[in-house]
């Protein structure tokens, strides 16, 4: 007796198509080229990690400024800088400077009057009555300064005072600057056979 149910075809549409055939082409010259290995080089890489040995309030003080003031004019700088940051402006009266950096008052008037004859400050009413005044720092003037003693000796950074009669720092020059170096601090491209005629 015949098997009734005979296995009936999936129609062509239904199929999938064979897969299509990989082909690897091997370049016979290539297998001449060696074996190649991984080689190790170790290398002493520095690493720097932070380690805070100190916390509270930091003045950021351009260097220049540390060196090319004097004593109480850094103090008042300082202090001026402090309240800046504050505020945007320093408000103390020349009785409350006085008061906290222990100067007496006519000093401390003659270091105002001193920054403000070399162009490191500036001032404006505060609009109350009196004569009070808002101070701040003229950042220009620092920074021309800045740029002049460049790659300079500090050295000369106090001496740029005495070497010139300019005293309003944004008149000074690199001829300016030049003028401070003497027989004690010599320019940063002097000859040594120089330095030993000197003593």
């Amino acid at each position: 007796m015949k098997n009734k149910h005979k296995m009936r075809r999936a129609p062509q549409k239904s199929q999938l198509s064979k897969p299509a055939p990989i082909v690897i082409k091997i370049n016979p010259s290539e297998l001449k080229n060696g074996i190649v290995l991984p080689k190790v080089k170790y290398e002493v890489l520095a690493t720097v990690e932070e380690d805070q040995v100190f916390h509270g309030m930091v003045l950021p003080i351009p260097r220049v400024l540390v060196y090319y003031l004097k004593h109480h004019e850094l103090m008042v700088v300082s202090t001026i800088i402090e309240e800046t940051n504050e505020t945007g402006t320093c408000a103390l009266t020349v009785k409350d400077l006085s008061t906290k950096l222990k100067i007496s008052v006519p000093s401390l008037s003659n270091c105002l009057y001193s920054l403000r004859r070399v162009g490191l400050l500036l001032e404006e009413p505060n609009g109350k009555r009196g004569s009070g005044k808002l101070r701040k720092l003229n950042f220009d003037a620092i920074q021309h300064l800045n740029d002049l003693v460049e790659g300079e000796d500090p050295g000369i950074y106090a001496r740029i005072r005495k070497a010139t009669r300019k005293t309003d720092i944004t008149h000074l020059t690199k001829e300016d600057v030049h003028k401070a170096y003497d027989n004690k601090v010599l320019a940063p491209d002097h000859e040594p056979a120089e330095e030993e005629e000197y003593d």
